[in-house]
């Protein structure tokens, strides 16, 4: 799910590393993961040359070259126009880190955030993390009760709001046992916002007499292998959102992947140029984070963000920047090649577009390409490799490839049935070992196992295959995941929710192919013996009042049974052969 950029030079010493950094690192172990030492017959290693991997923090990194371009735009809204500098940005950051310290954060302890793209996102992610803390971003269009699990999974009890987002807020707030401490951005459009008691301004913990030259000594020393810098929620191959624990050194180790010369979409900064960035795609993702966010600011970019996607603001954009490098999800492909509105001159300071999330058809690449010839890349990855592990080349002759595996990572072929390794264009299930894979599943060692076996290979859920170059290419998804314009909508959250209908007695979530969303949720529902069969509008408004938009379930499809097999599991692949079937009767 992802593309790339220039980033990182190879062979970094500690020393070099000490004098950019000055008094900031501190003796590391270093976690190399070298692919180029296993040769076991049917495992693959990428065709680029290792590299040397970050012994730093991820703030470390992004820092490092930012006083290069400190006087150029890092951030700016894309609707309001407000803006920070690289000057801004870190300063800001720095003294977020020390006033997070001053409010009696701990080490491990969690920061919640829970705003859309925005200026401030950026210097909250940056200062979290420049304080020793884990972040865990909630999804802005999220209800109340998702907000409650994600933060009592998470143990978190201190969030960075939103002022449009603060009222959910308030009211989960009595659900916690203990205090949860609410910041709110409310000055975000140049109009400050009065606040309710007990909530403070974002702004008090950027003010200008905060003192951050003692932050080296105050922050928490920081194990760049073992300290979790970010926790993402993702479901996995199956099952509910688990948080996924990212160290620093999972972080900056795909940051350095991606930005190698063969993969590069990013020019770095000088004097007179500057690329733009397009931030439409949410920074809560890990996507819109690592790939969007923080690989742009790595490279000095100019970051224009966007709340939401609006296809107005987004054509603007397209139009009054220049240099622009756009990572996008397959619904903004499809509509770059078939709106109207955007034409070859919208698009003639497009120079690269990168497309993850779930695979791009074919037909609307093709499109988007006449309209503007230029590069279009296509790369493969999931939340729990910080994100990618694989990547296209502009050039390559295999369009329907996800690209090679990235530097310092193995991938192999498993047969889904006996777990033996397959040879080239065998398929089976995709697994792979790298640097960037996770520590874990958050408190879910049974989880973590399943996903990630004994020799620590990550496997993945989806089905491919390896031609005999390490071409990688997906067929099928063996995992039972819905992605709905890019967001994994897992079934077994919207089965529990159908389940506490009143009506209802049981319940199986599907996806089924859509045009403009890639997926959506279709649900068969089995009414209860003696109630009255309730109205498929009030089953879909009882899971809406509960799961954000884009997981509202399409159709309602009311059935006897949901066919399960000897253990209990619903057989999915039954109820998608009954959906074309039963929609094709709704139409007649």
């Amino acid at each position: 799910m992802l593309k790339t950029i220039r980033i990182l030079r190879v062979g970094w010493s500690k020393a070099q590393y000490a004098a950019c950094f000055n008094t900031f690192l501190q003796p590391r172990r270093s976690s190399r993961n070298s692919a180029r030492q296993q040769s076991t017959q049917n495992v693959f290693s990428s065709v680029w040359k290792d590299i040397e991997l970050p012994n730093c923090t991820l703030p470390e990194l992004v820092f490092e070259k930012a006083p290069n371009w400190a006087d150029k735009v890092a951030i700016e809204c894309g609707v309001s126009g407000k803006s920070y500098t690289y000057e801004q940005l870190i300063l800001y950051s720095k003294r977020l880190a020390c006033s997070l310290l001053k409010c009696g954060l701990k080490p491990s302890q969690t920061v919640t955030l829970f705003m859309p793209n925005m200026p401030e996102f950026p210097v909250c992610f940056l200062g979290i993390l420049e304080a020793g803390l884990t972040l865990t971003a909630i999804n802005p269009t999220y209800r109340a009760e998702e907000i409650v699990n994600q933060m009592n999974d998470s143990s978190s009890r201190f969030i960075i709001v939103h002022y449009n987002m603060l009222e959910v807020i308030l009211q989960v707030k009595n659900h916690f046992k203990n205090h949860l401490d609410i910041i709110c951005v409310n000055d975000f459009d140049g109009k400050t916002r009065e606040l309710p008691s007990g909530v403070r301004p974002f702004s008090d913990l950027i003010q200008n007499n905060i003192d951050v030259s003692k932050l080296d000594k105050q922050k928490h020393k920081i194990d760049i292998n073992e300290s979790i810098a970010f926790l993402p929620y993702s479901s996995g191959t199956t099952g509910l959102p688990k948080g996924v624990c990212l160290s620093h050194q999972n972080l900056t180790s795909n940051v350095a992947q991606m930005c190698i010369k063969e993969i590069n979409t990013i020019q770095e900064t000088t004097k007179t140029h500057q690329d733009t960035i397009i931030g439409v795609l949410p920074f809560f993702h890990i996507y819109g984070t690592q790939v969007v966010l923080v690989r742009s600011l790595r490279e000095g970019s100019k970051i224009v963000t966007l709340p939401k996607f609006d296809p107005k603001q987004f054509v603007n954009i397209l139009e009054n920047n220049k240099n622009i490098v756009l990572y996008a999800v397959p619904p903004i492909i499809l509509f770059m090649a078939s709106h109207p509105s955007v034409t070859s001159k919208t698009l003639e300071n497009l120079r690269f577009t990168g497309s993850g999330g779930a695979p791009c058809g074919s037909t609307d690449i093709e499109r988007l390409l006449t309209k503007r010839d230029h590069q279009i890349v296509q790369a493969y990855g999931m939340t729990e490799a910080s994100p990618v592990l694989t990547h296209s080349v502009p050039d390559s002759p295999c369009k329907a490839s996800v690209g090679y595996c990235v530097s310092n990572t193995f991938v192999k072929i498993v047969d889904i049935e006996t777990g033996k390794t397959l040879g080239p264009r065998e398929t089976g299930e995709l697994c792979f070992k790298g640097p960037q894979i996770m520590k874990g599943y958050l408190n879910k060692p049974e989880a973590t196992a399943e996903t990630i076996d004994k020799d620590g290979w990550l496997h993945t859920g989806d089905l491919g295959y390896v031609d005999e170059k390490g071409c990688c290419f997906i067929v099928d998804r063996k995992k039972e995941l819905i992605k709905v314009k890019g967001f994994q909508v897992p079934p077994a959250e919207l089965e529990a929710v159908l389940r506490q209908h009143p009506s209802l007695c049981d319940a199986g979530v599907v996806g089924h192919p859509c045009s403009k969303a890639g997926e959506v949720p279709v649900a068969f529902v089995v009414v209860k013996q003696g109630v009255e069969r309730p109205k498929e509008d009030a089953i879909k408004n009882f899971v809406a009042d509960k799961v954000a938009p884009y997981k509202q379930i399409k159709h309602i499809i009311f059935t006897e049974v949901i066919p399960k097999n000897a253990s209990g599991k619903i057989l999915r692949k039954q109820l998608k052969e009954l959906i074309k079937t039963e929609l094709k009767k709704e139409e007649n």
